[in-house]
């Protein structure tokens, strides 16, 4: 039998109710309800006074105690500072002697309930470890996968502008040879196309500063607000103004689309070297 069983069955069978065995005990019939519903165990003290209320043992309730049949003379022994009898363990309920405690205050705990505490303390520690480390493995794997990312960018735009600046190469060639253009300037134009365009295709396809001018004429322009009447006159107006404006809108667009990339060519040289490497160090440009 439980401790808590132990209780219901001794109060029940000396006739009295939760309340009274409360008030010998100066507890409430709440703390007595909890005990035998096993939600929290009698501290020694007042597990010590229920055992002379019903004149059993302390022993009784200890695990088999019931089997054990003693006076209540014999169980107030346990109470004249002689016994080594400690209390009962906080967690399992059992009785506690001398030399089978981990401690005893501020309650007592047996050796087995103390090193099942350990137990799960170390298994805790052990799980938030390995929490820890799969928390840091995660954030390692995001950052080679940004790292690898930037690389994978990185080498997509210098191989791409090799082809793209050899193809404007040859066409300048060709052009320079078709107009009977001197070596001097076929050169000079050779060499612009290496500076200006390579770095220029590269950093295109790095989507870094260079795609930013291109693209900055469309950002700035936007579409005015219209006044219109709610009629079939004015919705018709609203309709055509509309498509006036994004027509206007394109135009602008195009045309500093076209002037962007002359500023882009030409800023390209400067922002090539310092987005290369924050690439090679897998940076986001």
């Amino acid at each position: 039998m439980q401790i808590s069983e132990k209780i219901s069955a001794l109060r029940k069978s000396n006739n009295m109710t939760q309340a009274e065995l409360g008030t010998k005990l100066n507890v409430t019939f709440q703390a007595v309800s909890k005990w035998e519903r096993g939600e929290s165990y009698p501290d020694f003290e007042t597990l010590s006074k229920m055992a002379k209320i019903f004149g059993v043992s302390i022993s009784y309730f200890e695990d088999g105690g019931e089997n054990v049949t003693e006076t209540a003379a014999i169980a107030n022994e346990a109470f004249d500072g002689t016994s080594n009898v400690v209390g009962f363990c906080k967690d399992c309920g059992k009785l506690v002697r001398t030399g089978e405690e981990s401690c005893t205050t501020p309650v007592v705990i047996c050796k087995q309930c103390a090193l099942r505490r350990e137990n799960i303390k170390i298994a805790q520690e052990k799980e938030r470890i390995q929490q820890k480390q799969q928390a840091e493995r995660a954030i390692k794997a995001k950052q080679q996968a940004v790292i690898a990312g930037a690389l994978a960018r990185r080498n997509r735009g210098l191989i791409a502008s090799i082809f793209l600046t050899a193809a404007f190469l040859l066409v300048t060639v060709i052009t320079s040879i078709t107009n009977s253009e001197s070596a001097g300037t076929t050169a000079g134009l050779v060499i612009t196309n290496l500076i200006f365009g390579y770095t220029f295709f590269a950093q295109l396809f790095w989507n870094g500063t260079v795609v930013d001018i291109i693209l900055c004429g469309g950002k700035i322009v936007g579409m005015p607000g219209v006044i219109f009447t709610l009629d079939l006159d004015g919705l018709v107006f609203l309709i055509g103004v509309k498509i006036l404006f994004a027509i206007i809108k394109m135009l602008i667009f195009i045309l500093t689309f076209l002037f962007m990339i002359f500023v882009a060519l030409l800023v390209a040289p400067f922002t090539f070297v310092p987005q290369l490497l924050k690439l090679n160090k897998g940076m986001e440009l």
